[in-house]
């Protein structure tokens, strides 16, 4: 991104930033919590690992939009778009949400069961457990923030557009 950006762009853009910030550090104290907690570390520091990564990207996104950097937004939606689907299927489950998720889905595990949820960053993720558990989640937070963040990068190329309109009409 360029300095040609407005205040109001700006802030809109800082505050995905606080926001992603404040969600990936939410996940990564839950990890630590986790791992105090839980007596066979040892087998579940891999599993801790995988997930400190996705909360760390979160807040790495939130780092670049607080600096305007070009890549913020295109990583930013890369991070909500691993967050709007949660799934789990034939013993492999995956659920992410750095920050707030509002969540709604089906479970097919046994019969056909509405399902909501709601809170605060939240990682799911196994692998070769739980087979006959067949389950899909929408995050409808993360679905908002991809519309807010396509929106913000629209009204960036509109503002880079003008300020190159306006400096050729200057010459």
């Amino acid at each position: 991104m360029n300095a040609f950006i407005s205040k109001r762009t700006a802030s809109k853009l800082k505050g995905l930033g606080v926001y992603q910030i404040i969600g990936g550090a939410t996940g990564v104290l839950l990890i630590f919590w986790a791992l105090l907690n839980n007596q066979q570390t040892g087998l579940f520091i891999p599993i801790y690992l995988f997930m400190f990564v996705f909360f760390a990207f979160s807040i790495y996104c939130g780092i670049l939009c607080l600096r305007t950097r070009g890549n913020a937004l295109q990583l930013s939606l890369i991070n909500q778009i691993l967050q709007i689907i949660g799934f789990a299927m034939f013993g492999f489950a995956f659920q992410y949400a750095a920050g707030i998720y509002l969540t709604a889905g089906l479970d097919l595990t046994e019969s056909f069961n509405l399902k909501f949820g709601a809170g605060i960053s939240k990682f799911d993720f196994n692998f070769n457990i739980e087979t006959q558990r067949l389950e899909v989640n929408f995050n409808f937070i993360a679905l908002g923030l991809i519309i807010f963040i396509e929106g913000v990068k629209k009204k960036i190329r509109e503002e880079q557009n003008k300020h190159q309109i306006s400096s050729i009409a200057a010459t």
